[in-house]
């Protein structure tokens, strides 16, 4: 018996807000569930890749809470997530020009590019690949 996949639930305080971010990362939607009371989307997979390299995530409201209430509570744990990309230098570019204001490409020892930007809600993702202007 072995693990075979890992999908991230992330809460969030405005779905819509979270697809159009993560659209710059190469996801899409592929299934949603809306509310009853307005038809906002309440649940969200996406999914970016095809084939064997499916990447998924999740998104759920959490209430309208924000990311600062409940970092305040006793079981917050942090997350980085780490998303690897053929093309960091061009998901750089896209973030960027989108108003997402990522931090600078930087070189690891071992030759990787990689740069951290925050999603509307907060979380921490880290873009890593083997091309990228080395800003550091």
């Amino acid at each position: 018996m072995m693990i075979t996949a890992a999908t991230p639930l992330l809460n969030v305080a405005e779905i819509n807000r979270s697809i159009g971010f993560y659209r710059f990362l190469g996801f899409e939607v592929v299934v949603r569930t809306l509310s009853d009371l307005d038809d906002e989307p309440v649940w969200a997979m996406l999914q970016a890749g095809d084939g064997d390299s499916k990447i998924r995530l999740m998104l759920a409201v959490h209430g309208g809470v924000s990311h600062e209430e409940r970092r305040m509570r006793p079981s917050f744990a942090g997350l980085v997530w780490y998303l690897e990309s053929d093309d960091v230098a061009g998901m750089f570019d896209a973030l960027n020009d989108a108003g997402f204001k990522p931090e600078p490409v930087t070189e690891l020892e071992d030759g990787t590019h990689q740069f951290f930007v925050r999603d509307p809600d907060g979380y921490e993702i880290a873009v890593t690949g083997p091309n990228g202007y080395a800003v550091g």
